[in-house]
């Protein structure tokens, strides 16, 4: 081609090419970034300076979890790629520094082979076999001590937990396993079984009773593949109640019908109850392990239907005494009265008549003299006309009347109590109905040197009086109902003997807010002279039939609770016949029965110890 054509040509399209760019309007043009293609390795040497991979971590035979971090150190040539082969596939690709954090999800759990790969100018070199196990599974929790939802644990109690599997010892401490009372930490020393799977807290001072505890994992306490413990999706948590049962009442008494409970000074608890097994009055005492009988069961003569009440009492020498009604097959009554001499029951005089010809008996009340250790008992007796509270009093090897008290031709006479006071008086309280007047009259008589002092702490009462004690200060303490907000609440007064004014003892009241019925059914001075009283009151205004127990304290200006609401099956069934005693260090001990949770028609004793 002619030289001047070419060169022609080539000015006409760079004219072309400037006029172009003249009309384009005036912008910023990006141009992209031309990647220089990759250097190629220098392959002429190849293998002169072969490529060494070293294991870093993780080490021969150890286990890995959800992620395996690997690593590894290369030496000599740069590689073109470096891969993970597992179990001779290829999983993943490493990067400089070639520290690799794995997902094992797409393989199964168990050992596999672990190997590194290294490639250069079609070479490859691999590192040495790697054992690795893959785990993925939590160490979870086999058993337990106490028991998930456990109600009735010890302030003592060690907490244990069995896992499943070892979990690694440098993990477990008192900051990554900690015990838990709400939301405050309880000091507790910590420590792992030498096979790694039994974790122990040993609390340093006892669990705070009505408490809900727990145990808590940091997620640092895990297994040698970093697995964390699995808790239960309910957590692990227990009550600490104030109280804890003596004995297991569900096998030992199969249904009791009526009962009394006594604490001598030492703080051993005994009862004197009726029941199915029996048609006499059984006194059993707790020997620390079991509850032991005293004697056969106490009945009348033979044939005698079963008694229908009985009540059991301690003298100051902690001696028992025990009395009950017995019915007679010609439809009339006897009080029987025993006294326990160590081996055997003795009978104390002739059996008690009613006064009244063919008269009831109920409401049988007993206490001992503090000095001479004699017995005193008082009753309601009534027949077609009349209605009296009597007492009699062991003197010379017989039983001995009083003067009558109470009233005769009175509509109603309930709620009796018998007290006796430092000089050995008797202290009767009684509620009744009178005619003419609404609601019940509440009267306390104190018999002094052969005449009656009389105290009445209230007319007109809408319902009887609850409670009565007598404290070593010369005071009457009587619980009596009153209505507040809609529902009963309570009211406890005091008077000094010789004075004739009642004065509160703090205000009016109730365990659980809202309309629920509340009613104390004891009274006591503990050894210490403090005023403990027992209530029942349901739970909730939604479950008003199932009733609980509920203890208060007087403390010099104000009612204070010992624990929370008491049942032996909470929520479930309603408790009745609540009782209390205390040993001469004011440890406070409890009994009441309660309907069986399965069979409603069984009534079960139940009696409760401090938690201490």
């Amino acid at each position: 081609m002619d030289l001047f054509l070419l060169s022609r040509g080539l000015m006409k399209n760079l004219g072309s090419v400037l006029l172009a760019m003249l009309l384009m309007p005036a912008a910023c043009i990006q141009i992209p970034d031309i990647e220089a293609p990759p250097d190629e390795p220098d392959c002429s040497a190849v293998g002169e300076e072969p490529i060494g991979i070293q294991w870093v971590s993780p080490m021969e035979g150890a286990q890995v979890g959800s992620s395996a971090r690997l690593q590894v150190h290369l030496t000599g040539d740069t590689p073109e790629a470096v891969d993970l082969l597992v179990d001779g596939t290829a999983v993943a690709t490493l990067k400089e520094p070639f520290v690799l954090d794995w997902e094992t999800q797409s393989v199964s759990e168990g050992p596999h082979a672990f190997v590194v790969r290294a490639r250069r100018c079609g070479q490859e070199s691999l590192s040495t076999q790697r054992q690795l196990v893959v785990d993925r599974t939590k160490p979870s929790l086999i058993a337990q001590t106490p028991q998930d939802g456990a109600q009735w644990v010890s302030v003592h109690q060690t907490v244990r937990a069995e896992l499943s599997e070892p979990v690694v010892a440098g993990s477990v401490n008192n900051s990554t396993v900690r015990l838990l009372a709400g939301q405050r930490e309880v000091s507790a020393e910590v420590s792992l079984s030498q096979d790694g799977r039994v974790l122990t807290l040993q609390p340093l001072e006892p669990l705070p009773v009505s408490e809900v505890m727990r145990v808590v994992f940091d997620p640092s306490v895990a297994d040698t593949a970093g697995n964390p413990v699995s808790m239960p999706s309910q957590g692990w948590s227990w009550r600490v109640p104030a109280f804890l049962p003596l004995g297991n009442s569900q096998t030992l008494w199969p249904r009791v019908d009526f009962f009394s409970f006594q604490v001598d000074r030492g703080g051993t608890p005994l009862v004197a109850r009726l029941g199915t097994e029996t048609s006499g009055v059984q006194v059993e005492r707790w020997n620390g392990g079991a509850w032991q009988s005293l004697g056969a069961p106490l009945q009348g003569s033979t044939g005698d239907p079963q008694a229908t009440e009985c009540v059991l009492h301690l003298d100051p020498s902690d001696t028992p005494h025990v009395a009950w009604v017995q019915p007679k097959l010609d439809g009339s009554v006897e009080i029987h009265v025993r006294r326990w001499s160590g081996s055997a029951w003795t009978a104390l005089g002739a059996p008690v008549i009613p006064i009244l010809t063919q008269a009831s008996v109920t409401d049988l009340r007993m206490k001992v003299e503090s000095y001479g250790g004699v017995p005193v008992i008082a009753f309601k007796e009534r027949n077609a006309s009349e209605l009296r509270v009597t007492v009699f009093r062991f003197q010379a090897g017989e039983w001995r009347s009083n003067v009558g008290s109470g009233a005769q031709s009175v509509p109603n006479l309930t709620s009796l109590h018998l007290e006796l006071n430092q000089l050995n008086e008797q202290i009767l309280g009684w509620s009744r109905t009178e005619y003419g007047f609404p609601g019940w009259a509440i009267y306390i008589v104190r018999k002094a040197g052969g005449s009656e002092l009389g105290y009445v702490p209230s007319r007109h009462a809408e319902s009887p009086m609850m409670a009565m004690t007598v404290g070593g200060d010369n005071r009457i303490v009587v619980a009596s109902p009153v209505q507040s907000n809609g529902s009963q609440s309570v009211l406890v007064q005091e008077v000094l003997f010789g004075a004739g004014t009642w004065e509160r003892v703090g205000d009016t009241y109730d365990r659980v807010t809202g309309r629920t019925d509340a009613s104390t059914t004891a009274l006591k001075f503990d050894a210490q002279g403090r005023l403990i009283m027992l209530l029942e009151e349901p739970e909730s205004e939604a479950s008003s039939s199932v009733r609980s127990l509920f203890i208060q304290r007087w403390n010099t200006d104000h009612w204070e609770p010992l624990g929370g609401a008491l049942s032996a099956n909470p929520g479930a069934t309603p408790v009745s016949q609540s009782q209390l005693g205390t040993d001469k260090n004011g440890r406070i001990f409890l009994a009441w029965s309660e309907a069986d949770e399965q069979d409603a028609t069984q009534s079960r004793l139940h009696v409760f110890r401090p938690n201490d």
